[in-house]
């Protein structure tokens, strides 16, 4: 295999507020974020880029999205933001146009980035532009590797409560799938948890958040005590792709874990 690699990373579902010493579930979200932000300056200071992929905010508000922008600026990278159930789109564009590109090309690879966000409501949805968007960016250079980006899981994974807020039109993004045979990994945010299972025959990678996590196989809300952490991707020449997690530390975190939801 050849060794020469591109490394993306990914941070999700990072719920950010205006005000830094807000805090969801006992946890002061800010201060996760510039943990897992640390530990990426530390450790991971090479990379082509790093995909945001949703619920960039908590509180609708556009200086939460400043607060976000800022914050990135201390990673010598460019970053790509997705829509999740909890943004805020025009606010987005407002405060960082140039992180919603929906295409990025390194090398060998592309990432695509589809938005899954169903204004006002929790679950997600691919409508016929992100689908038509998906089949051209497969279709027009069909030996390039492709990452494909999404907030909503694309297949249950194990837990009542959060697969009832899952992408609610699977079959049409398999249908896409299936089409071609260029894609060579999913990965996603919504569940707050690290997880890895098989869409369409295609390894799917769900990555904790960077503040609050949620109990894996859980059928109700639950938290779970779990540290906050990244995701790692190196994309090879030849189509292979490796991932891995990185949380802050090992420990379990305090959280209020009787909340009965956020």
């Amino acid at each position: 295999m050849n060794t020469a690699r591109i490394r993306v990373l990914q941070i999700t579902d990072p719920h950010l507020f205006a005000d830094p010493s807000s805090t969801l579930m006992g946890i002061n979200t800010s201060e996760t974020l510039d943990e897992v932000l640390a530990k990426i300056q530390s450790d991971y200071q090479e990379m082509a880029c790093l995909l945001v992929t949703g619920d960039l905010t908590q509180d609708d508000s556009e200086a939460s999205y400043q607060h976000l922008k800022e914050k990135l600026l201390k990673i010598q990278a460019p970053s790509y933001w997705l829509r999740g159930n909890h943004d805020q789109p025009h606010l987005m564009e407002a405060v960082n146009p140039s992180a919603m590109q929906k295409q990025v090309i390194l090398g060998d690879w592309q990432i695509v980035l589809l938005n899954t966000q169903v204004e006002g409501k929790i679950h997600g949805y691919l409508n016929e532009t992100e689908l038509e968007l998906l089949d051209t960016c497969l279709k027009q250079d069909p030996d390039r590797h492709t990452l494909l980006a999404l907030h909503h899981h694309p297949a249950p994974i194990n837990s009542r409560w959060m697969d009832q807020i899952m992408l609610e039109n699977p079959d049409d993004l398999a249908r896409i799938i299936t089409h071609h045979d260029n894609i060579r990994g999913i990965i996603h945010g919504h569940v707050h948890q690290a997880r890895k299972y098989q869409f369409c025959d295609i390894p799917v990678m769900a990555t904790p958040s960077t503040c609050v996590q949620f109990a894996p196989g859980s059928d109700k809300f639950l938290a779970d005590t779990r540290q906050p952490g990244f995701r790692v991707l190196d994309l090879f020449p030849d189509g292979q792709l490796e991932s891995r997690i990185v949380r802050v530390r090992e420990e379990p975190m305090k959280v209020d874990i009787k909340s009965n939801g956020y």
